[in-house]
Formats: C-alpha cells, structure tokens, sequence
C-alpha cells in the first residue's frame, strides 16, 4: 500500500513538474516569436513533388521605433527580401535557429514589404517570421493568415505583387512538428555582389548518383545514371548560381555539388545542393556561401557561375 501511494505521489510531482516546464518554455518562446505561426502553400503534402513560394507582405511601421529586426526560419530552405533588398537566407538542414537579421537601416514607417523565397524538394516545409521594434513590443509583425503566397516567380516580386496570389496554410504556431522549440541567433547578411565569375571550363560525361525509393513502404537504395556537366572555376569562394537554359511550367530540382579535386568529379555521392526552380524561374542562387573548385551539375541543360 505504502509502495502504491508513493507510486501516486511521484506520478502526480513528475506530471506537475513536466507541466510548469512546459509552460515555461512555450513563454520563452511566445516573447520570441509572438503569434508568428508556420505557414506553407495549400498544397498535399503526401505529393512528393518540389514546391516552390514566394511569401510576401507589404506594412508600416510606427516612427518611434528602437530597431527593426526580422527573426525568420524557413525550412529547408529560404532567402529573404526587405524593401527589394537581399538580406540573407539559408540551407537549413538539421538545425532549428531562427535567424536575425538586423534591418533598421533600410526600414520606413510607411510602404514596407518582406518577400521570403521558400523552397523545398518534396514539398515538405514550414516558415516563421516576425518582426521586433524595441524591448517592450516584440513581434510587431508575425507571419499568418494575412501574408500572400505567390507560386511564379516574377522580377518584380521583390518590391510589389505581380501575378496571382492565395492565402497560407496556417500549419500551427510553436512548438510544432519537427521545429519544438526554436533559439534566435545572429543571420549572416549577405555581400553585395561585386563579381560574376565565370568557369575557366566544362566537361560533360556521364554519371550515378545515389537513389532512395519506397517500394511497397520499403526504402530502396539504388543508382540513377545521369548526365553530368563538371564546371572548372579554379580555386575560388562565392555562392553558385544555376541558370537553366529552359523555363518550365511547373516546380523542378536541378541536382548539383562541389568538389575541390579532379578525382571527386566522378565519385558516386549524393547531390548535396539541389537547386528548386520556380515556374517562371530560369536563375537561382544558393543562398550560402561556399570554397571549392568544381560545381558539378547534373541532368538538365543548365549553366553555372559563381557570385562573389
């Protein structure tokens, strides 16, 4: 009997304990990130297919004002606009960092607009964001129902709406899924581009690469023979950018990596940068910057150069 009511007594402290816990740091990431919500396209998710958006948002501001800082994720991976501004993005990966970009110096009280470029290979994703002003009023701006979610790329995107726009789908506000409980850190901005460097050479050959396919609710390992293009830039550091030489009418994955020696161009590994376009979309860029020698294309007909 004493064992039981022990038992109980420990279920009920145990239970207490995980709840305060919880409370505790779903505040702490309420004062992060607000009502801020993730969000993606009306779009099944069961698909498998690429997804491409473009998030966007027009507001003003109030004039007395501590700062303007954006604090965003977009999973797997993003790139941010303010007021037609690059500002930074990246590949996301395994970490689950809300990244800060500090914009106080391009901000307006009146007329300004945050694009973000999401894309995702297998139309799988989220993205957050808010906006902070000063200690006291975090969160002036939060993604949610409001924002507007383009499809097509359009060169005008970056500083007003063009083409057809649709709501979000609201997937939850933190925690929520694979994100739980995020930490801000420092966003690295992104450079002025100052140089367009272009490979000294290309080779083309054949290639594998390695493939993973679900056969009857079993994963598959195999090889899928490619066509591959190996642009020489000679040691260099910069962000790659792919030119497809056709547009395409719906969401499509060029498959890319870099390599630093003549024997890895040959090497059977993964594509490590796959490069998601957009219909109307004939240029992207990573959005990080990398060292290398080689940018090593596969499939499609595309061209590659290097940003710096």
């Amino acid at each position: 009997m004493r064992r039981l009511t022990a038992a109980i007594v420990f279920l009920i402290l145990f239970t207490a304990a995980s709840s305060y816990l919880w409370r505790l740091y779903a505040t702490k990431f309420y004062d992060i990130t607000g009502n801020a919500a993730w969000i993606w396209p009306q779009h099944r998710l069961s698909r498998n297919v690429p997804v491409v958006f473009f998030a966007a948002h027009d507001f003003d501001l109030p004039e007395h004002r501590a700062w303007t800082r954006i604090k965003i994720l977009g999973d797997p991976e993003y790139t941010l606009y303010f007021n037609g501004q690059l500002i930074g993005g990246r590949r996301v990966g395994d970490d689950r960092q809300l990244d800060v970009f500090d914009v106080s110096e391009i901000a307006r009280n009146s007329g300004n607009r945050m694009l973000v470029a999401v894309r995702s290979t297998n139309g799988v994703g989220g993205l957050i964001a808010s906006v902070d002003l000063k200690p006291d009023i975090e969160n002036y701006i939060v993604t949610g129902e409001g924002w507007k979610l383009f499809r097509r790329w359009d060169e005008a995107l970056p500083l007003r709406d063009a083409g057809t726009a649709a709501p979000p789908m609201v997937i939850g506000r933190p925690p929520a899924g694979r994100w739980n409980f995020l930490t801000p850190r420092k966003g690295d901005r992104v450079k002025p581009v100052t140089r367009v460097v272009q490979p000294r050479s290309a080779e083309s050959y054949r290639a594998a690469v390695p493939t993973v396919e679900i056969v009857s609710g079993v994963a598959v390992a195999g090889q899928k023979p490619l066509r591959a293009t190996a642009f020489d830039f000679g040691p260099t550091m910069g962000r790659v950018r792919i030119t497809a030489e056709l547009d395409s009418p719906v969401a499509r994955v060029i498959e890319a990596r870099t390599a630093n020696a003549p024997e890895e161009l040959r090497l059977i590994e993964p594509a490590s940068m796959p490069f998601v376009f957009a219909p109307g979309e004939r240029t992207v860029t990573d959005p990080e910057e990398r060292q290398f020698r080689y940018v090593i294309v596969f499939g499609g007909r595309a061209h590659a150069e290097v940003l710096q």
